[in-house]
């Protein structure tokens, strides 16, 4: 091998002397050739292949002739004497000698003279051989006579040959070639002169190695020089002589090559995957061929560079440059003897020195073949590399990265990791195809990293970490255990002592976790066992702190990058009965560590690496849920005709996925039966006699009839991982459980291994007992179920006992450290004489036993820590990695429900803290997005609790809940900004104050009206909000607009009503005490609203950033489209709804309900008597109501679920009304009217809407008074808009119970009234029902008439005012009574068609429908109001004249002079009555007496037929009697008279009243009845008319026969003329009489008519 022969005294000045001189020249060539690693080599050269190869000959002799080696030699004249021999000539012995000797003084000049006469035959390019054109240029590279300048010119006339392409894939002997060049580069020798031209050729040397590798004809090298080439690359980068830019730049170049090879790897032939025992591979490792190609490690102690190998064949002259020291004796060392010297660890630990075996032969046989393989060098076409030669350069990488070999320094495995970190990266994945290379990553690379990552070393850590990151994304599928053991490994080490945890503001807990059990990290243990500990530890466990801290972070957030590593970690050891929960650890700790402290063990931005990974790892589900909506289709291209557990590792790899995954039902069985395993296995580690019963009681054990009881029990202690293997070991020893014991044993399958294999595979499921008789029972029973395998090898049980006893034995003396002289295998096989069944057992069968322990100490569990501990535990790993399969990868959405369900509620702790501490925008984005995403996930999976969770978080974080802005805020003035009026509060100040506040409130309502449906008691938060911002007057108007009968539309105002004194008030309340209580409450009294200083103007633009963020927030849109809310939600926000409107708050379920206003105490002097106006006003109670009926009545198509809410809310209100303030009461009665008029269409609801009227009408009087017009209005419109539904006498004594009670009330009477009127007139909802309440009501109107005048009477003392003085209020009062006396006639004209429809009988007819009319017309008769008297008299004419009246019989019709007339003529005697209108009430009596008169007339012929009309007549009479003698109106003292005379002369006429003495007219017979009236008549008339007898029949002539025939004929003329009779009367209107019968044909207005005073 070549390398510049350099003194050791010029080494260390040459490199003192680059330090301190620091040569421009070497960085900037330095600098160029590492830039020249980035050019792609595709150059052309447009010189001709011809001129370039002359011109390179003549750069590279042209250097050579430079020294004074061949300074003046002629290369012409070098090979003289050929040409003439050849053509015949004699040889000259002289030139001959000449010529050879001057051959031997410059043979690197002779072969370039060869070049140029064999160039001078070629003509193509295509013919140049490539052997040919380099070796004359390799020759000089190899030669060690030539110094720096003439290596680095060959050096660049090879780099140009390979750049131009003047050696490519169409040159012969290229691979030759190659193969030589690749030998020349590595075996480089020239004489040193200055470290700065030196290392310029070591640097040329790398870039040819570079190139020759990476070019295109790169492919063709050979294993064995692809060896030679990583060995010299691999030495430059190690010698510690070189100057660190050197080392750097080899390392690069190194790192460029090995791309090249694993890239070269993806198009090798794939080998058939197969799964190695650990047995198999360690087999395998040390079965390595003699033809196979070896790598020797670099030795960083050489003096020299090593870029040769022991292989090469060194020639003599520069194995005598060698010096003589030690250091060069150490470097002619073979391999093997390289190897052997190199410091291990065995099994115990401890650093020893292999044993050097050295095979003389096989050395022997290798030295003679050497000179035989250079001869044979040129006839044999080198192999292109492939699978060794990458096998060989990943072991001797692998093999740096020993910690415990001390020549390995930390410099080596920085760049072992850098090489090893650019092999993976190119060719990870395709190294899992191939098995050889795969073992090497899954047992000895893992293993090395995983205790790398121990060091504290910042930067070997940091690249280890890497490598490690790398690994393990490109073989996942083969590292199932190792992931988990290093997972583990990280939180073990990231994780402080539990006595050091802060406490965390937020419980980041999780919310499926029994907090009692510990929850394993690895293996699944209920408690870490040793071997566990020994793996993550293999050391004193200490907590990572700074940076290493920080890096060890920065790994595990690099796992968190794959987007399946979670779901990975989910399926394959959560949901793993042999496995950790990882999931559930890696989750817990990164939300634990999310919480930054500066006085915690968090320090650095470790807590922001936690945050985001736990929030990507949200974004990761989101992203599965997304693109699974979107592309389902296209998730079946990498999908193959496999299922889960027919995939290999392999398949994975290669990125195939199966057709189907576990389903996610059964991986929570799985994870369920695991957690029964784990708690059985703790209880079975404290008490074996509990937990075998726990294990019982849950079907774990003794769940299978067919398998015996000691068999099943010994199955689940065999698979048992978790269980304490020392406990485990005392139990099966005991003697009451030999039967459980033999179970045990008898489960292993000894068939056809030896005894200390057997006895091996037993021992490390349990650990041996300490008393010996407890090992006995155990090896008894071993040495018979062993020998029962039938051992060819052991005689009897007795010798099997004896033997396995032996075994123990062996292993303890020869590994036990305390033992100084350990057993030989004499010793052994002495101890074992005659043992076996009397014989000895066989030589090659104690050797064997013997090696074997002495080999690999049989371990048992728990026994071990420290490195001895790590590397048992190792091995354990790697068979149990043979049966546990590969590791499913999984990126479907099939998991993320039951995984979120676990994570939620940490992650969002996390993500709240994090939001609440943060101090940029980057982590507030962060934190947001991690709410939308958590709540996108928690609205797909149907999870409300998390829902909610969500909202309540981000609900705290905006500042608006609670209630300390709740009171007092009424009073908050309000200032004109850009012609908006803003208010300003104190709310309004803090929360624009508050930057992440708002930010939390845009999405906290952003999340709310997307995710809805979802919200069930975070509606509750929400709504609390909302009400505090109301009370601040910071909701959009169209919020606070609501519904209103009387305005249409009003909004909601936040102060309370007030009740202004009237001027009677104001005079009298001129008291000390009135005064004082005014000045109280004016302006100046210091109350909230005065004491508030102006604003400043900073508080007015916080205000302006509240006002902006609530219109951003876009609250009315939550309530807008609140039909499309599911039933659920739609139930939770109504509850919602009636929690806050009574008053609750959310933060404190339970608290005291809120009075707003309440502080102002001092009663007002106008109000402090009104229960209404003393009540504390509430707003929000008002708001939230009307809420709670716009969302009703948006779902009226549901209202069967929200109907109960709101109804016990209404009457929660109403039945306490008279403590409510009338505000809130009207707004109820408002609201539920509004409910019921939208409602009336629903059959379904109609006893609702009747139990609601109900509830109106149990309101008392002074409720319905204060809330009447309103109430009257809604009923007005409900009754108009159907009242067909109200059916049943109650519901209609209800409404017109509330049509009663506000019949006088100044306002609400007019909507009384008009819905009475609409009753009446349509006559579509009156029946017998409703039919004597709405007379009533109708004379209760027209009696209203009376209460205005008193009500004036009082005002203007006593004294009658004017009509035209009337009042607007008083007017229309009289108007509607006037209107209600002409509704009763028309609802007596009604009468015949309701009796019709109701099929009322006859008898009933009267009593029911015609004489409540006419007794509620005879009553306003009477009425104060002169306007109602006139009217009710005139339609009380009309109805008692109606025909309809008499068509039912005598009997019945006669009443209503005892009813309707007797009554009304004696009220209107009554003095109270005549005094309140004495001058109208004159008229009326006489209209009054004359109606009676009238009437009596007008059914005179009917009352004849009657039997009662002398007592009829006799009651008139004495009515008449009475009217005479009252008053001292001469009008009526006249009209009376005349009435009564008027009634004698027609019952005179029509034969009903005769003369004593007479015939009747119609009878021509005098009989009783006659003489009984007129005696009657005469009696009661001559008290008061003494002369009206003779007026009207003066004494008759004595001839009565003449006169009664005269008489009789008069009447009969009469009676046949058919002429009417009209009497004269002043008091009667015109009267009529046909035929015998009176009627009136009068009008309204009594016209008078007299003639001549007769008939």
């Amino acid at each position: 091998m070549a390398h510049p022969k350099v003194p050791m005294e010029q080494q260390n000045s040459n490199k003192q002397s680059i330090h301190q001189l620091g040569n421009q020249r070497v960085k900037d060539e330095l600098s160029h050739k590492i830039c020249e690693d980035s050019i792609e080599l595709n150059a052309t050269c447009e010189l001709g292949w011809s001129q370039l190869i002359y011109a390179e000959i003549i750069s590279v002799t042209s250097a050579m002739r430079k020294n004074s080696r061949w300074s003046g030699m002629s290369v012409s004249g070098l090979n003289m004497g050929g040409l003439g021999m050849s053509m015949g000539l004699r040889g000259s012995s002289s030139v001959s000698e000449v010529g050879y000797s001057r051959n031997q003084e410059s043979p690197l000049m002779v072969g370039f003279a060869n070049l140029r006469a064999k160039l001078s035959n070629v003509s193509d390019k295509k013919e140049i051989d490539a052997l040919v054109l380099l070796e004359p240029f390799l020759e000089v590279i190899r030669s060690g006579d030539t110094n720096g300048p003439i290596t680095a010119a060959a050096l660049g006339s090879v780099e140009k040959f390979l750049t131009y392409r003047i050696i490519n894939r169409t040159s012969p002997n290229l691979p030759l070639a190659m193969s030589m060049l690749s030998s020349a580069a590595t075996h480089c020798q020239f004489e040193a002169s200055d470290s700065i031209s030196d290392e310029f050729v070591l640097l040329k040397i790398l870039h040819i190695l570079k190139l020759a590798l990476t070019c295109e004809v790169g492919f063709v090298l050979s294993d064995e020089a692809l060896c030679e080439m990583m060995e010299t690359g691999l030495s430059m980068c190690c010698q510690m002589r070189l100057s660190e830019m050197l080392r750097r730049s080899a390392e690069h170049t190194m790192i460029v090559m090995v791309q090249t090879m694993f890239e070269r790897l993806k198009s090798l032939e794939e080998e058939p995957t197969t799964w190695l025992s650990q047995d198999e591979v360690d087999r395998e490792k040390n079965s390595i061929h003699e033809s196979q190609v070896r790598m020797a490690p670099p030795d960083p102690k050489s003096p020299r560079l090593p870029l040769n190998s022991e292989y090469d064949n060194v020639s003599s002259a520069f194995l005598s440059s060698l010096t003589s020291s030690k250091n060069d004796t150490i470097n002619e060392l073979s391999l093997d003897d390289a190897t052997d010297e190199l410091v291990e660890l065995d099994e115990k630990g401890e650093e020893v020195h292999n044993e050097v075996i050295v095979d003389q032969e096989k050395d022997a046989g290798h030295d003679s073949n050497a000179d035989a393989t250079n001869e044979d060098e040129r006839d044999l076409e080198p192999k292109p590399f492939g699978l060794p030669s990458i096998r060989e350069l990943l072991r001797v990488l692998i093999s740096l990265l020993n910690p415990h070999d001390v020549q390995h320094t930390d410099t080596m495995r920085l760049m072992a990791l850098s090489i090893l970190n650019a092999a993976f990266e190119v060719g990870g994945k395709t190294i899992g195809n191939f098995e050889p290379l795969r073992n090497l990553a899954v047992d000895e690379l893992c293993k090395y990293l995983f205790q790398l990552a121990r060091t504290d070393n910042i930067a070997l850590l940091s690249l280890a970490l890497r490598v490690i990151s790398t690994v393990f994304e490109t073989l996942r599928p083969y590292l199932k255990l190792q992931q988990e053991l290093y997972l583990s490994f990280l939180i073990e080490r990231l994780t402080p002592p539990t006595n050091n945890l802060r406490n965390i503001a937020y419980n980041a807990e999780f919310s499926s976790i029994n907090s009692n059990i510990d929850s394993p990290i690895t293996s699944g243990s209920s408690t870490p066992s040793t071997r566990e500990r020994n793996l993550r530890t293999s050391g004193d466990t200490t907590v990572a702190t700074g940076e290493v801290r920080e890096l060890l972070l920065e790994s595990l957030g690099q796992f968190s990058r794959d987007p399946s590593f979670m779901i990975g970690l989910w399926l394959n050891y959560d949901c793993n009965v042999d496995c950790g929960d990882l999931f559930e650890e890696i989750i817990k700790f990164l939300s634990k560590n999310s919480f930054p402290e500066s006085t915690g063990y968090s320090l650095g931005n470790s807590h922001v690496v936690c945050l985001d990974s736990l929030l990507l790892y949200v974004n990761h589900m989101v992203e599965r849920l997304q693109s699974e909506k979107i592309e389902k289709t296209e998730k079946s291209k990498s999908t193959c005709n496999l299922s889960w557990d027919q995939m290999t590792g392999t398949d994975y790899n290669s990125g195939l996925r199966p057709m189907a995954y576990p389903s996610a039902s059964d991986l929570l069985r799985l994870k369920q039966q695991k957690n029964i395993l784990r708690e059985g296995a703790a209880k079975f580690n404290e008490n074996p006699k509990q937990g075998i019963e726990f294990l019982e009681s849950h079907g774990i054990i003794y769940n299978d009839p067919s398998v015996d009881k000691n068999t099943s029990l010994a199955l689940f202690l065999k698979s048992t991982p978790r269980l304490s293997k020392k406990l485990l070991g005392d139990f099966l020893s005991k003697p009451a459980n030999i039967d459980i014991l033999r179970a045990f044993v008898g489960l292993f399958d000894f068939d056809g291994k030896r005894i200390d294999e057997a006895l091996r595979e037993m021992l490390e499921t349990f650990r041996l007992p300490g008393e010996a008789q407890q090992i006995e029972r155990i090896m008894e029973t071993f040495a018979a179920t062993y020998f029962a395998t039938g051992p060819l090898e052991v005689g009897s049980q007795d010798a099997t006992f004896v033997l396995s006893y032996s075994v123990i034995m062996l292993n303890t003396d020869l590994h036990n450290p305390q033992v100084r002289r350990r057993m030989t295998i004499e010793d052994y096989m002495k101890n074992l004489r005659n043992v076996n069944n009397g014989k000895n057992f066989s030589s090659e069968y104690l050797h064997a036993i013997y090696d074997a322990i002495r080999k690999k100490e049989i371990i048992m569990p728990e026994e071990h820590e420290g490195q001895l501990g790590f590397n048992y535990a190792w091995k354990e790993l790697l068979r149990r990695a043979e049966y546990t399969g590969p590791f499913i990868i999984c990126d479907v959405s099939s998991y993320d429900k039951d995984m979120f369900t676990i994570a939620w509620k940490p992650t969002v702790a996390a993500t709240s803290y994090a939001y609440g501490t943060a101090q940029d925008d980057a982590t507030l984005q962060k934190a947001i997005t991690g709410f939308r995403q958590c709540a996108m996930l928690a609205a797909e999976y149907k999870l409300y609790d998390v829902f909610d969770y969500i909202i309540m978080s981000l609900s705290k974080m905006t500042g608006l809940l609670g209630t300390k802005y709740s009171n007092e805020t009424a009073n908050n003035p309000a200032v004109e900004v850009q012609n908006t009026e803003i208010t300003v509060s104190d709310l309004a100040i803090q929360f624009g104050r508050n930057y992440q506040g708002k930010l939390a409130c845009v999405v906290l309502f952003e999340i709310a009206n997307e995710y809805g449906n979802i919200l069930r008691d975070g509606w509750k938060y929400i709504l609390e909000i909302i009400k505090n911002l109301f009370v601040n007057s910071l909701l959009p108007t169209s919020m606070l607009q609501v519904e209103d009968f009387l305005a249409g539309t009003i909004t909601i105002p936040l102060k309370p009503k007030t009740s202004q004194l009237t001027k009677q008030e104001r005079a009298r309340d001129n008291s000390l005490l009135s005064a004082l209580s005014s000045y109280l409450l004016s302006p100046y009294s210091g109350n909230y609203e005065s004491s508030r200083s102006d604003p400043t103007n900073e508080e007015i633009e916080c205000c302006m950033c509240t006002v902006d963020c609530v219109s951003v927030c876009r609250l009315e849109e939550i309530f807008a489209d609140i039909r499309l809310l599911e039933k659920e939600s739609l139930e939770h926000l109504m509850k919602a709804l009636k929690f806050i409107a009574d008053g609750n708050t959310a933060t404190k379920i339970g608290d005291k309900k809120i009075n707003y206003f309440s502080t102002s105490s001092i009663p007002n002097p106008s109000t402090s008597q009104d229960p209404f106006y003393s009540s504390s006003y509430d707003p929000a109670a008002v708001f939230f109501l009307e809420l709670m009926i716009n969302v009703t009545l948006q779902n009226r198509d549901r209202i069967q679920y929200l109907w109960p809410i709101l109804f016990e809310h209404i009457t929660d209100i109403l039945k306490d009304s008279q403590n409510n303030s009338i505000l809130l009461v009207e707004r109820t009665v408002v609201a539920l009217l509004r409910l019921c008029i939208r409602l009336t269409h629903k059959d379904e609801m109609v006893s609702d809407i009747l139990q609601a009227l109900e509830l109106l009408g149990a309101l008392p009087l002074e409720v319905i008074n204060s809330v009447g017009e309103q109430m009257m209005a809604g009923i007005l419109n409900l009754i108009k808009s159907d009242a067909a539904y109200i059916r049943g006498r109650r519901p209609w004594e209800t409404v017109f119970t509330l049509l009663s009670a506000t019949a006088t009330h100044p306002q609400a009477s007019k909507y009384s009234f008009d819905a009475i009127s609409s009753l009446v007139r349509e006559n579509k909802n009156i029946n017998s029902d409703n039919f004597n309440e709405c007379v009533e009501l109708l004379a209760e109107f027209a009696s209203a008439a009376s209460f205005a005048l008193e009500q004036d009477l009082n005002q203007e003392s006593q004294v009658r005012t004017p009509r035209s003085r009337i009042s607007k209020t008083q007017s229309a009062i009289i108007d509607r009574a006037r209107k209600s006396v002409e509704l009763l006639h028309l609802l007596y004209t009604k009468i015949p068609k309701l009796l019709a429809e109701s099929k009322t009988l006859q008898r009933e007819a009267w009593s029911n429908y015609w004489l409540p009319i006419l007794t509620g017309l005879s009553q306003q008769c009477y009425n104060p109001c002169r306007e109602v008297r006139q009217y009710a008299i005139s339609f009380l004419q009309r109805s008692l004249q109606d025909p309809q009246l008499v068509s039912h019989g005598v009997t019945e019709w006669v009443v209503i002079f005892d009813v309707v007339l007797f009554p009304l003529l004696d009220q209107l005697l009554k003095p109270e009555i005549f005094h309140a209108d004495p001058i109208g009430m004159e008229e009326t009596r006489m209209r009054a007496s004359a109606l009676l008169c009238k009437i009596f007339l007008h059914y005179l012929n009917r009352l004849t037929e009657w039997g009662g009309l002398p007592s009829l007549w006799s009651q008139i009479l004495d009515v008449m009697e009475r009217y005479m003698a009252t008053g001292d109106n001469e009008s009526l003292r006249e009209a009376v008279p005349e009435s009564l005379k008027n009634m004698i002369l027609v019952m005179s006429s029509s034969g009903v009243f005769n003369p004593p003495g007479t015939n009747s007219v119609e009878t021509n017979t005098s009989g009783k009845p006659q003489l009984e009236l007129w005696d009657l008549t005469w009696e009661k008339v001559d008290k008061i008319l003494p002369d009206l007898k003779n007026d009207l029949f003066p004494q008759v002539k004595p001839t009565l026969n003449n006169s009664s025939e005269l008489s009789q004929d008069q009447s009969q003329e009469n009676t046949e003329s058919q002429d009417p009779v009209v009497i004269q009367s002043s008091s009667l209107d015109n009267v009529v009489v046909i035929n015998g019968e009176i009627s009136n044909s009068g009008n309204e207005t009594s016209n008078y008519v007299t003639i001549d005073g007769h008939v």
